[in-house]
């Protein structure tokens, strides 16, 4: 069972309509059906929040965000205020969440489900949604040179693989993120629930539910992809399934120069170890490693945005002074 994240490139029909409107953005939700070939019910169409500056853009950059939905609406201000500064800004909904999640599921669940088909389906159809996603804003003309890929978590796992397949991505930008899924599934405390069908019997096909099994097996295809020259290259061997869809397998085939990390000293939920074999595997990129845990980083979005838009040469004061304004809608 091997991953699969190829889809037929096609003109892709969509619909937009704003939403609401700010002093300096205009925000709209774009959908359009997903060109995954195996999606599951309730994931079928994709959503975009788009954030459109009024003034001239200077930059784009797509945002993926975290497992399940608290995290969201603190991506949306992101989004809103990215595009206050000159920014085309957009905010992905990934497949299995928020108002995508699967029909009798729960926000973000799939991804980390016992059932090894469902939970590659997932990884499978996120990576597939955001390649696409690019498409669509390349086809519109608001995928510019200057970008950046920033994702959130669950949303800087998918975008390490992405990034190794698609190199439309000019900078990538991980906050709180890690590698080694065998490692996560068995010590994130965020995953405790799974663990429990696992002990109960369930996940049985590819050993998912023997961590000792399973993580000499992550160990052993760690060396492996070592040797390889592609993500292709790793796509079509015989290693684990789980380990192709781990961004601790892609990093590798990132250009590290394009990386920065932002580490929180206090992450609960991403084992220490995952972050910093992830780290090590991209070849030791720019990384800073911020006084605050996994999700109280959120009160700070502020520096993040200041950084974001340094880091895709947008320097004027007074574009950075708009990370602090109202966004409030406007008539």
């Amino acid at each position: 069972m091997n991953p699969d994240f190829s889809y037929e490139k096609k003109k892709i029909e969509f619909s937009s309509g704003y939403i609401f409107k700010g002093k300096h953005y205009r925000c709209s939700i774009i959908k359009y059906a997903s060109l995954y070939k195996n999606c599951t019910k309730g994931t079928e169409n994709v959503e975009i929040y788009h954030f459109s500056p009024r003034e001239r853009s200077v930059g784009s950059i797509l945002i993926l965000h975290g497992l399940g939905t608290v995290n969201i609406p603190f991506l949306f201000w992101m989004g809103s205020h990215l595009a206050s500064a000159g920014l085309q800004a957009s905010v992905m909904i990934l497949p299995g969440n928020y108002t995508r999640t699967a029909s009798g599921s729960t926000s973000g669940k799939d991804f980390f489900s016992p059932d090894l088909r469902r939970l590659t389906a997932f990884w499978e159809q996120a990576v597939v949604d955001t390649m696409t996603t690019i498409d669509l804003l390349q086809q519109e003309n608001i995928w510019w040179d200057n970008n950046c890929l920033f994702g959130y978590c669950l949303g800087g796992m998918v975008s390490t693989i992405v990034s190794a397949i698609d190199k439309r991505i000019n900078d990538l930008i991980l906050m709180t993120v890690g590698g080694n899924i065998a490692k996560i599934i068995w010590q994130s405390p965020v995953l405790k629930s799974i663990r429990l069908s696992l002990r109960s019997g369930s996940g049985e096909e590819g050993y998912l539910n023997d961590e000792k099994r399973l993580n000499a097996r992550f160990k052993e295809d760690s060396l492996a992809v070592k040797k390889m020259k592609s993500a292709s290259e790793l796509l079509e061997s015989d290693l684990h399934p789980l380990f192709k869809i781990d961004p601790l397998a892609y990093a590798r085939f990132n250009d590290s120069e394009k990386v920065t990390m932002i580490e929180a000293l206090f992450d609960k939920a991403l084992p220490v170890q995952t972050r910093k074999q992830l780290w090590e595997a991209f070849g030791r990129p720019k990384r800073y490693i911020v006084p605050i845990g996994h999700v109280s980083w959120f009160p700070f979005e502020y520096a993040l945005g200041k950084y974001i838009l340094k880091k895709l040469g947008i320097k004027e004061a007074r574009k950075k002074m708009r990370l602090l304004e109202s966004t409030k809608p406007t008539e």
